[in-house]
């Protein structure tokens, strides 16, 4: 959790303990409460399964009341034909001396409703959650769930609600605060919030193009967490990395299982998703490497991004975080590239701050702005670039922010050469 705690202390003031943020955390008790119209659906089974999971790579005591149900796609680290039997197995192979347990608690600080569920009446707190294809909803009203098998919304659902437990974990610290009027503000439940990830019209495409997957990383694991899950999903890519799966990794990194520690990362991921072929190639990304013509990136190194952009794929996805910040981009070969937004290749030192739930919910942008791509919008999105904190979805719409061409530009784009000229 060395990551996480990292994060927790931008906030907090020094004298306070890891010992108070680690208790903060595991103290905060969840309970998942999940129905038949919800488990009916691939959609609302992915959102149960991303909630948990990624609540629990927090360090939160999850709890989940939900009938068994046959799993009705793939469910990626689950192993097993059940949805709860595969999910308990999950959860004593994630943090050291975690688990999940079935059923209501007497009493959760926080209750997250899919659906027409049951709101238990011994919680604190209580969040309802619902989706369509390509949005997630959170509201103080129960609904029937409205997903069906595409799960993108699902998965956003999911990761709302993650968002949600660790703010009520934060909340505990707030005599900590080192500012006390923006700590409550920040980590203030969420109001009601309608999340869009793509516009509706956005095709549902399984048939994926060859596809270069550059790091094995969080947001890598975010973004094939997400691809796996597409329904009969096709494609072959090559994901490369040299780097093996450690301890401190366990606590982001959606497709890790603590069994696959000190394996090559981008090895263990090629294991997790049928349909799409995965060739692992366990080297680290350099100038000059040959790449194909969709490419995504998920490295923190500026460089390593430039480098990609001059290779000159016919689309470039970059997913990013920075704290609780999330940043995508993308670049067809006529607009700003990669150099123009990030033109100062300010190396990261030491380990990053971060949660499970930001780097999930980078990843996921970066796959529903790749499937925005293959519809009618095409590879040039005229919305290049999106930015959010992760903690405030609220009022956040995807078509964010235009990017402009950089005279400046390290890779020397097509168009910075023609501002430069200009």
């Amino acid at each position: 959790m060395s990551r996480t705690l990292l994060l927790m202390r931008n906030d907090l003031v020094p004298e306070v303990d890891d010992t108070a943020l680690l208790e903060a955390l595991t103290t905060t008790r969840v309970a998942l409460s999940a129905g038949p119209d919800t488990l009916a659906t691939h959609s609302g089974q992915s959102a149960l399964v991303t909630a948990a999971l990624t609540l629990a790579r927090s360090g939160h005591e999850v709890w989940i009341a939900a009938p068994e149900a046959a799993r009705l796609g793939a469910q990626p680290p689950l192993r097993g034909a059940a949805l709860l039997a595969g999910l308990v197995d999950a959860g004593e192979n994630l943090l050291p001396g975690r688990a999940f347990h079935l059923g209501m608690p007497d009493a959760t600080d926080l209750a997250i409703v899919f659906g027409a569920a049951a709101v238990p009446p011994q919680a604190q707190s209580a969040i309802m959650l619902d989706a369509g294809s390509w949005s997630a909803r959170l509201s103080t009203q129960p609904t029937r769930w409205s997903g069906d098998a595409w799960p993108l919304g699902g998965i956003a659902a999911g990761v709302l609600a993650a968002a949600e437990g660790f703010k009520m974990a934060m909340r505990r610290l707030a005599p900590h605060a080192h500012a006390r009027e923006y700590f409550d503000e920040l980590y203030a439940p969420a109001g009601e919030t309608i999340f869009n990830l793509a516009p509706a019209d956005t095709p549902q495409s399984v048939a994926l193009a060859s596809f270069d997957l550059i790091s094995g990383g969080a947001i890598a694991n975010a973004a094939l967490f997400a691809l796996a899950r597409l329904p009969g999903v096709t494609g072959d890519g090559r994901v490369l990395d040299d780097d093996r799966s450690a301890l401190s990794n366990l606590n982001r990194n959606a497709l890790l299982r603590r069994g696959a520690l000190d394996e090559y990362k981008v090895v263990d991921l090629a294991k997790m998703i049928d349909g799409v072929t995965l060739s692992p190639t366990p080297s680290r990304y350099e100038a000059g490497m040959p790449l194909g013509s969709t490419v995504l990136v998920g490295v923190d190194d500026i460089a390593s991004r430039w480098a990609a952009q001059a290779a000159g794929p016919d689309w470039l996805g970059v997913g990013a975080t920075e704290g609780y910040a999330v940043m995508v981009s993308s670049h067809a070969p006529d607009q700003p590239c990669v150099g123009c937004l990030h033109p100062v290749a300010a190396m990261p030192t030491g380990p990053i701050p971060t949660a499970a739930f930001v780097s999930l919910l980078s990843g996921l942008l970066l796959v529903a702005r790749w499937q925005r791509t293959l519809g009618h919008e095409g590879p040039a999105l005229r919305d290049q670039q999106q930015f959010l904190n992760a903690l405030r979805p609220e009022g956040w719409a995807y078509s964010a922010m235009p990017l402009a061409s950089n005279a400046a530009c390290p890779v020397g784009c097509r168009a910075s050469r023609v501002r430069h000229a200009a």
